[in-house]
């Protein structure tokens, strides 16, 4: 089976519930993300205190390499927690298994990740990422990546300095992994088009993300040559030419349903043909889709 290898934020998802209008106070595209200060977050929490939902460990390639962990295949991930409650809740999301996943202590607190759920199901993101911010290449187990046979990593990898030197040097201890690249947002991609100009002329096996992120990417930089997983929502997803519908579910909201479809297909892909494993994946999603939080338990 795949062994994956990723790196990236490590999150607590509070999950809020939230009506349409509330959407332009928060000044948030829906179904988008943006950062916000410690400051924001605190008055975000206070503002919305009777409508939180939960509080689960989440984080894109976190949630994607869960996902693959239980489709059967082998993982490691690597981040940088807060010396904190939420960050020993974090690692105790993996079990504290230190095969599965190497960490970095912060003086900074643990990030957060607000999920504004509308009544359609749909999330809105505003992310306060703390210690993420402290990622670098030293949090690497190298022992890990050197015997890993992917490589998973989001744009938001490429929005700080840190996080780009981690990239560059993950990339350096292991120049034959498949490399598996997230979209992660559509603003990112005007706003790292530098870095990703520089991705595009390595050997991406895999770019993914939404269908907008999708659109985005390709408009930008159209000679970014990779195989494309789009997800679709409502519709399913699609891999290059193979396309899979989703199965009709009433919603609970969306909150990591892309980040476990891409780890599913991810454990999958070599073990089956393409429909087989994306036919997997989306219903894998589709099942996050009908719980609170972004992971199955």
């Amino acid at each position: 089976m795949n062994k994956i290898y990723g790196f990236g934020n490590a999150l607590i998802d509070i999950e809020i519930n939230i009506d349409e209008k509330d959407l332009k106070d928060i000044n948030i595209k829906k179904g988008g993300m943006k950062h916000i200060s410690k400051e924001e977050l605190d008055d975000f929490l206070t503002q919305y205190s009777t409508r939180i939902k939960s509080r689960m460990p989440g984080g894109s390639i976190a949630n994607s390499l869960y996902a693959a962990n239980q489709n059967g295949s082998s993982i490691h991930f690597s981040c940088s927690i807060g010396d904190d409650d939420y960050g020993d809740y974090f690692i105790n999301s993996f079990n504290n298994n230190k095969k599965i996943i190497t960490y970095q202590r912060s003086k900074i607190s643990t990030g957060i990740c607000l999920i504004f759920i509308t009544e359609d199901g749909q999330r809105t993101m505003a992310s306060n990422l703390g210690a993420n911010l402290e990622l670098g290449p030293e949090v690497l187990n190298t022992d890990q990546l050197k015997n890993s046979d992917y490589l998973l990593f989001d744009n938001f990898s490429l929005s700080s300095s840190d996080g780009l030197k981690t990239v560059i040097a993950a990339l350096r201890e292991n120049n034959k992994a498949k490399i598996c690249f997230g979209i992660s947002d559509e603003s990112l991609v005007i706003e790292n088009i530098e870095y990703l100009k520089w991705l595009s002329q390595n050997k991406v096996d895999l770019v993914y993300g939404n269908t907008n992120e999708v659109s985005k990417l390709k408009k930008e930089l159209p000679n970014f040559k990779s195989n494309i997983l789009e997800t679709k929502g409502e519709q399913g997803a699609s891999y290059n030419d193979t396309a899979v519908p989703a199965p009709r579910i009433e919603i609970v909201n969306s909150n990591g349903a892309g980040d476990a479809l891409i780890g599913t297909f991810l454990a999958l892909k070599d073990q089956y043909k393409a429909p087989k494993a994306l036919s997997i994946a989306v219903g894998y999603a589709s099942r996050v889709c009908k719980v609170n939080g972004p992971r199955l338990q």
